[in-house]
């Protein structure tokens, strides 16, 4: 499931290949995906236009769609022009880009992942194709007039990726329950899913049903520490997982997982409804 550091991928992707050349065309393949979005309102809103820079919030990628078209400068087209392209990546989404004759590229910089269940493609005028894949269809695209509102509609804290120190404590000090589903909570700290959520908590030592709010000062530096750290590294290899360091534990998701540090099993169990995996001498 993409999470921050594959959003942030993403992003980069994005930015890499989609910015600054003007949209031709509009496929939608799939019109279950746009989120309060027509075809018609997509394509109109696009075609002809400019995508000129990215925000990223947490899993959600925003990109901006110029004011007016060169070739289309009406006040009426330039009103009616919504400001952002918005992508949600659900639980199987991403990206690829492909030119004719050329080798696919998807954003992870390889070819291993298939080429199939594109939902909408952009046509760009050089004869790109932006594509956003989506299996399971928990993805979302759409359009928003204004960046800061679809924030907050969606109740996104700080992003986990730069949350200062004092933020980050403050959030989970006022947060009652276990310490894992505080730290995905996205209204809290913006970004954490399930894997990286596991790898902090593993790096720092915590268990993950340890009560948030009852935390000392010195855990919770040693938290925000590792979640910043996790995400960084993962940020930095391109989200791939491969190339982390062996001593994280997100290479032993699997049922005969041991502690990378110990070799003790690790325990699986569920913790705000999402599997968890942890070290039960590891972690306390």
């Amino acid at each position: 499931m993409p999470e921050l550091p594959e959003v942030e991928t993403f992003r980069r992707f994005t930015e890499r290949y989609a910015l600054q050349v003007p949209v031709a065309d509009v496929r939608v393949f799939k019109p279950k995906i746009l989120e309060q979005t027509s075809e018609a309102d997509l394509r109109q809103a696009l075609t002809g236009r400019v995508l000129t820079r990215t925000r990223r919030t947490g899993k959600h990628l925003l990109v901006k769609i110029d004011s007016a078209s060169q070739s289309d400068c009406s006040e009426m087209r330039r009103t009616q022009a919504p400001g952002w392209l918005f992508l949600h990546f659900g639980m199987t989404g991403y990206l690829s880009y492909q030119r004719e004759g050329q080798t696919v590229v998807n954003a992870y910089g390889n070819t291993a992942l298939p080429q199939a269940h594109i939902r909408v493609q952009l046509v760009l005028a050089d004869g790109g194709l932006f594509n956003f894949h989506e299996q399971r269809m928990f993805g979302k695209l759409g359009l928003t007039s204004d960046a800061e509102a679809y924030f907050q509609a969606r109740k996104l804290g700080p992003d986990a990726l730069t949350v200062d120190l004092e933020t980050f404590v403050a959030a989970l000090q006022k947060r009652k329950g276990q310490l894992k589903p505080a730290l995905m909570d996205q209204s809290l700290v913006a970004g954490v899913g399930n894997v990286y959520a596991d790898e902090a908590l593993y790096q720092t030592g915590l268990h993950p049903g340890r009560q948030a709010s009852g935390l000392s000062a010195k855990e919770l530096t040693a938290l925000h520490q590792q979640v910043v750290d996790v995400l960084q590294h993962t940020v930095a290899v391109a989200a791939d997982r491969d190339q982390l360091p062996a001593h994280y534990m997100l290479h032993q998701r699997h049922p005969k997982a041991v502690c990378p540090s110990g070799g003790h099993r690790l325990s699986i169990e569920s913790f705000g409804g999402r599997t968890t995996y942890f070290c039960p001498i590891c972690q306390s």
